[in-house]
């Protein structure tokens, strides 16, 4: 049976794994685990919670912060309760922040900390659709009172104790939830205007989350690490939407300061992460070589040249002599073992990297050291992933082939058209906009390419 609501899909993976560790997040220093009856347990207080304060199905609330377990969270129990969960870039400035509750008609709005709350109090009398602003990082907030503003503890104890008496809500707008409702709404950088909001439906993140994982498989003894911004489509296949179809753990960065620290600690087995992130793992190789020894130097540069060419050879399809894979076995033990223990990368399967194009330099370095860096293509309108390649399949210049059950076409003018159960329902308020994007059934991506 196929499951196309993240409710329920969240509920099935919880039946499964119940007591095992769903998250983690460091937190003084400490690793602390949340399996996944915490994780249920808590969005449904989250869900109960919000429903006995008058969310309707369909409506949005907004959330805005830095990845944690609590935006995960809040963002399942907001789809349990038939709601559509709306991210918020925690850099945005406050006329930006207005912009998307206002836009997305939140009725509720959670904030993680003092600073979001402040980008509130800028614009509060702007905004009367919102029905209650609830903060999660109480740091210099403890004497603060403001009868629109409750902490998230205390809605936890609201949703609990309303559960408790009455489960019959929750239980109810759960199983109503159907696969075209809206699940979330991504706003898209505005390069063009203001941004709009891409409407999400559960079906289109259901699909995805078993797409993505077809060609290059996931599995629950899987471990990623969550740092990219959650209101993007990236982060969220890998934190939600694959989270709990394959019920996998995800671990949470303590600050953006420490992902390369955290990235050591956790060491994940499947990485993810922008052109920029990869680009600056390479530049901090090559600037630890500099200081080091010419021995060593001239061991790594030895090795750098067996890897790259075996690479070579891989990525244009040709077979790799018996003598070069031997050398390229000594190189890996000698030098890249090390090397990639160092970055966290040693017991990485698979990495991709998306959201914008990668130089083939930085791609064909991580295939040379033995990391399967592979690249994908897609949009916020086609739920994150069109193309992809698959490991061991790598070409220098190409995005690899579409993923199964999607079509990819060229228009006359060399636009790329793409037809797929991925493809979102629209921009929210903006039937223009979406006129313009979705034209019989294919999604029109702005973007130019070609067919290799």
């Amino acid at each position: 049976m196929t499951i196309e609501t993240a409710a329920l899909m969240f509920k099935t993976t919880v039946e499964k794994y119940g007591d095992r560790t769903a998250m983690r997040k460091k937190e003084y220093g400490l690793w602390r685990d949340i399996s996944w009856n915490e994780y249920y347990e808590q969005a449904r207080a989250v869900g109960a919670a919000l429903i006995s304060m008058g969310l309707e199905a369909g409506e949005c609330v907004s959330i805005i912060g830095d990845n944690c377990p609590e935006w995960v969270i809040i963002d399942m129990g907001v789809q349990c309760a038939g709601g559509v969960a709306v991210g918020v870039y925690s850099t945005n400035a406050w006329p930006q922040v207005e912009y998307v509750i206002s836009n997305s008609d939140s009725k509720f709005f959670f904030v993680e900390n003092e600073e979001q709350l402040d980008k509130w109090l800028q614009f509060r009398d702007n905004v009367p659709c919102l029905k209650k602003v609830i903060v999660w990082d109480l740091e210099g907030l403890r004497h603060f009172e403001d009868e629109m503003v409750m902490t998230f503890d205390a809605l936890l104890e609201m949703g609990r104790k309303t559960y408790q008496k009455d489960p019959g809500p929750f239980d109810t707008r759960m199983r109503q939830v159907t696969p075209e409702d809206v699940s979330m709404l991504i706003y898209t950088s505005g390069t063009t205007g203001p941004p709009k909001g891409a409407m999400l439906t559960h079906r289109n993140l259901m699909w995805m989350g078993q797409a993505i994982t077809r060609e290059n498989p996931m599995s629950d003894q899987d471990e990623v690490l969550s740092f990219l911004p959650l209101c993007h489509v990236f982060e969220q296949l890998f934190s939600v939407m694959g989270h709990i179809t394959h019920g996998y753990t995800v671990n949470f960065i303590e600050n953006l300061d420490t992902v390369t620290d955290n990235m050591i600690e956790v060491s994940p087995t499947v990485g993810y992460a922008v052109p920029r992130i990869w680009e600056k793992y390479l530049s901090a190789v090559y600037i630890r070589m500099s200081d080091a020894t010419w021995f060593k130097k001239l061991v790594f540069g030895l090795a750098l040249k067996i890897g790259k060419k075996r690479a070579t050879l891989m990525m244009n399809f040709k077979p790799v002599p018996f003598a070069l894979e031997m050398l390229y076995k000594l190189a890996h033990f000698a030098v890249f073992r090390k090397l990639k223990e160092r970055m966290g990368f040693d017991r990485m399967r698979i990495a991709y990297s998306g959201a914008a194009p990668i130089s083939p330099d930085v791609l064909h370095f991580f295939q040379s050291i033995g990391v399967n860096l592979i690249e994908g293509y897609g949009q916020t309108e086609d739920t994150g992933v069109t193309c992809v390649s698959r490991v061991g399949r790598v070409k220098f210049g190409t995005v690899g082939p579409p993923i199964t059950g999607t079509e990819v076409k060229i228009a006359e003018d060399g636009e790329i058209l793409v037809k797929s159960p991925s493809v979102f329902k629209g921009y929210y308020k903006n039937p223009e906009a979406t006129a313009e994007t979705i034209k019989d059934g294919w999604l029109y991506s702005g973007d130019v390419g070609q067919i290799d």
